[in-house]
């Protein structure tokens, strides 16, 4: 081409680019937030229009007449001049720059006349600062709830409306074993207990027919490993809502709450039967008293050759026993006489071998492992014994063939994580004593009947089935706690937990025991109150014949009347505790006032821990537990009078 050709496009060219130019600069004026710009072969801008100059900070000064890398930084301009020599070259391109804090999308493509030719390039801008933060926003809140879904407790699950899974979070691995991806397309209904299938159609079905109400329900789920997990499901209809369309399903484990909920309903029905034992042991107690008082009183009164000694034995030694099955009801229903000293559990386990190998037979090793320094507790030993005495017994019968049993003592920790898993435990220190056997262990259904009166897991259900709830009464009432793990085929351990009191050194040992006989009185007056009146007969029997007199009433307001009416001196009131009007403690203090030199003497088919928790029984009075025979109903009166003298 020659250079007269090339001279006369240059104008012509010129000439087509100003004229487009014009017409662009018009339209860029009516473009909202937008920018136009055109550039010729050299990049150098010829026009720059447009609204959205302004808001960036410029000005159409700072780009005409001025080439792309005068009028742009140079990082701009590594990603605009690709595409501006790509106009040139007849094609169009767009990109996103940030510039001055802004976000920026750039179109550009090239200009041609009206013979087809590219005369120039062409860039149109556009501010999109707000929909990038829109779009982070939108993510980050993505991010917040993909972050509270996957590190979520609970586990989520998108289930479309014909039942198919079709998203499933990531704590579905740790409840149910299984990766989400394994769980995708699946219906929901296969992970379903087959006893629970019904329920959760029912619930499902609400789910469908009432869009957007939570619907739940307690139901089954198949762990990948085969077990059933119990969980409580939350599903909400979101069908209708766009980028959504499923039902929202959320479910958590509740096996730790189901166990913690049996074990309170076991421990109220524990305190509710053990609250009727005790009231009936009370009823018994008083009858008792007076079939013991009673057959003894026949006993002294008959010759040893009576032909019907024999019979009168025999009822006596039949209330014995029934004495003997109450005190176990009030031990279960914890409130039995107990008196607790510090002790070292250790040195009492240890104690007791030479009478436990016996009573386990020849078929059962028997096997200490007892921890030193443990610490001392406070119980009555002689109940704990019993107590012990009981679970080997129960371990005896669980081992038929022979076996094993170990008891272990040590001392542990409780935390909050532990005494929460066995409510209502709490937290601190203790001495325990594991008790280990061989035997055929037990069900869960048995676990939980296992410390309730009146069952035995003896086969054929022998025995008064008292053994095992007398311990529990025994280890409650002493501040301790009973657990058992079993199941069947690997035996069974009973571990005894009780507070830590003090070092072994503040453990001291058991004051010597003085039998004494009983003494008859020297003419002292006793007032017997009480509301039973065959109570107050055989009591008052039994005192006049051993050397007292005696007066009764049946409660206080007698009392008081007995009081104005006898003259003489009144050595020793005698009062039940627990009667209509006026309870014992109340008599006490109304007899006081009128007789400020009188001994008092308590006497109950309640236990005095019982009693003294209702705050009618001072601590350190003296007390006579029902039922009584007469030796000890002796001896008690004579240590009333003698502890502080004769009014």
């Amino acid at each position: 081409m020659s250079r007269s050709g090339v001279s006369r496009r240059k104008p012509e060219r010129a000439r087509a680019v100003g004229d487009v130019a014009s017409l662009y600069r018009t339209l860029a004026r009516s473009v909202p937030n937008g920018t136009l710009t055109m550039f010729d072969h050299d990049l150098r801008y010829v026009m720059a229009e447009g609204t959205g100059l302004a808001p960036a900070g410029l000005s159409r000064a700072e780009f005409e007449g001025k080439t792309l890398a005068e009028a742009l930084p140079p990082a701009i301009c590594q990603v605009l001049e690709p595409l501006f020599r790509g106009a040139l070259a007849g094609t169009s391109g767009a990109a996103e720059i940030p510039y001055q804090g802004r976000w920026l999308v750039v179109w550009v493509g090239p200009v041609r006349d009206e013979r087809g030719a590219i005369v120039a390039g062409i860039s149109i801008t556009h501010d999109i600062t707000a929909s990038k933060q829109a779009e982070a926003a939108l993510r980050a809140s993505e991010a917040r709830f993909r972050a509270l879904v996957e590190s979520s407790y609970d586990a989520l699950a998108l289930i479309d409306a014909d039942g198919k899974i079709v998203y499933a979070s990531a704590s579905t691995t740790r409840l149910l074993g299984y990766v989400p991806e394994e769980l995708l397309g699946r219906n929901a209904l296969d992970l379903i207990h087959p006893d629970d299938v019904a329920y959760v159609r029912e619930r499902f079905a609400a789910a469908v027919g009432r869009p957007g109400a939570p619907v739940v329900g307690e139901y089954r789920l198949r762990h990948r490993d085969g077990s059933w997990l119990a969980v409580e499901g939350v599903a909400v209809n979101r069908i209708a809502e766009p980028g959504i369309g499923a039902i929202v399903t959320s479910f958590r484990d509740i096996t730790e709450r189901r166990q913690l909920e049996e074990r309170l309903r076991r421990a109220h029905r524990m305190e509710a039967v053990a609250r009727l034992a005790g009231g009936i042991a009370h009823d018994y107690n008083n009858l008792l008293t007076v079939m013991l008082g009673s057959a003894e009183i026949l006993l002294h009164d008959l010759p040893p050759a009576y032909a019907r000694r024999d019979d009168l034995e025999q009822i006596k030694a039949a209330a014995t026993r029934a004495a003997e099955l109450t005190r176990q009801v009030l031990a279960f229903s914890r409130q039995q006489v107990l008196t607790p000293r510090l002790l070292d559990l250790t040195a009492l386990v240890a104690g007791m071998e030479r009478i436990l190998q016996p009573l386990l037979g020849g078929r059962v090793e028997l096997t200490l492992q007892l921890g030193k320094g443990i610490g001392a507790v406070r119980a009555d030993p002689g109940q704990l014994e019993q107590a012990i005495v009981n679970v080997v017994l129960n371990a005896r019968e669980a081992m038929p063939a022979g076996g094993r049993l170990t008891l272990a003592t040590g001392d542990v920790e409780v935390d909050d994580a532990f005494a929460r898993e066995h409510d209502p435990m709490v937290p601190g220190h203790y001495v325990t004593l594991a008790l280990r056997d061989t035997g055929v262990g037990m069900d869960e259904e048995t676990r939980g009947h296992l410390f309730e009166p009146f069952f035995t897991t003896k086969p054929g259900r022998h025995g008064a089935g008292l053994g095992l709830a007398t311990t529990y009464g025994i280890v409650k009432q002493s501040g301790g706690y009973i657990w058992v793990e079993s199941a069947p085929g690997e035996g069974s351990t009973f571990t005894i937990y009780l507070p830590w009191h003090a070092p072994l050194a503040a453990a001291g040992a058991a004051p010597p025991a003085h039998a004494r006989a009983p003494a008859a009185g020297g003419g002292e007056t006793v007032l017997v109150v009480d509301d039973e009146p065959a109570v107050r007969m055989v009591t008052k029997r039994i005192l006049q014949r051993n050397g007292y007199a005696v007066l009764e009433a049946s409660g206080g307001p007698e009392a008081l009347r007995v009081l104005r009416e006898h003259p003489g001196p009144i050595q020793l009131l005698l009062t039940d505790v627990i009667m209509p009007e006026m309870n014992g403690r109340e008599v006490a203090e109304r007899v006081r006032e009128r007789r400020p030199g009188i001994k008092v003497m308590y006497m109950s088919a309640y236990s005095p821990e019982a009693i003294a928790l209702d705050g009618l029984l001072d601590e350190g009075a003296t007390f006579l537990r029902k039922p009584f025979e007469i030796g000890p109903l002796l001896q008690a009166v004579r240590q009333a009078l003698d502890a502080a003298g004769v009014a």
